[in-house]
């Protein structure tokens, strides 16, 4: 039982029955249908994703607290706090509960996904960040936050935000366009694919 294809051809089947063929291709077209989905709505996909990755830390947890939902709210805030310190001092908080991310976090979550909104009607015409400037937008967050570090000054809620934001912008300006070409190509090749076996 062997199962040929040359390149720029069609699969060829050898020994393999008529019904494992058809489900074959049927997996075969149903696989090359969803990645093609995904990559001509990625931004779709990644705007929901982060909506609701800032959402539930910083509505989703103090509500479901204040609602006396408290198994939930745990759940999520565990989470989160792989990835955050969550103290109190540094954390804001809504309807008298703490959220669960700290300032700095809420302010990465929330530019990412707000300037991954604001990518969409530019989304055609918007150039890559370049490297250096990438950098250059990510160092007042290490500045901030290492100083904090190590004792040498107190940061303010709002460098905390600010940093954050210019942090998040720089990541959804140099990684967007990015995304946009490379999966632009793929895209293009999946629907090569699918012509190819839909014939």
């Amino acid at each position: 039982m062997a199962l040929n294809q040359t390149p720029g051809q069609q699969v060829s089947y050898e020994g393999i029955s008529p019904r494992r063929q058809a489900f074959d291709l049927v997996l075969r077209r149903g696989i090359l249908r969803t990645f093609r989905f995904g990559t001509h709505h990625w931004l779709l996909i990644v705007n929901t994703v982060a909506a609701i990755v800032f959402a539930l830390p910083t509505v989703g947890v103090p509500l479901l607290r204040a609602a006396g939902l408290e198994l939930p709210a745990d759940i999520i805030y565990g989470v989160y706090g792989f990835t955050c310190h969550q103290m109190p001092s540094r954390s804001f908080s809504l309807f008298g509960q703490q959220m669960a991310l700290c300032h700095r976090m809420s302010a990465i979550h929330g530019a990412f996904f707000a300037f991954g909104l604001l990518y969409i009607p530019f989304r055609r015409r918007m150039k890559c960040l370049p490297a250096w400037l990438a950098v250059a937008y990510s160092l007042p967050m290490a500045a901030d936050g290492f100083s904090q570090l190590f004792g040498w000054r107190e940061s303010t809620w709002e460098l905390r935000l600010l940093t954050g934001s210019f942090f998040g912008l720089a990541v959804v300006w140099y990684t967007f366009p990015h995304f946009e070409l490379l999966l632009g190509v793929l895209n293009r090749q999946l629907r090569s694919e699918l012509s190819a076996i839909e014939r």
